[in-house]
């Protein structure tokens, strides 16, 4: 047996043990709890990052609008009204 046919049945041997395990995984109870509890994560995570977006778009926008102010001299070096 030459060494490349012996490397592919190698690799072929480990890729299905690979895709019988994984599917073993699947079947088990607690992978699918797991899993669910991952998306649950997942969508609280995504959540927070949408909140913090928001705000940091909210103090881009502010930021950006006090700095123009301070372009076109409206402030005269006082503090803007606040909001």
């Amino acid at each position: 047996m030459s060494d490349a046919f012996a490397t592919i049945v190698v690799a072929l041997i480990s890729t299905i043990g690979v895709i019988i395990v994984g599917l073993m995984q699947l079947f088990k109870k607690e992978a699918r709890e797991a899993a669910i509890e991952n998306r649950q994560d997942h969508a609280i995570v995504q959540q927070q990052l949408r909140m913090i977006y928001k705000t940091v778009n909210r103090v881009d926008d502010k930021l950006e609008k006090h700095l123009d102010q301070h372009e076109e001299g409206t402030t005269n070096g006082k503090t803007a009204r606040r909001n």
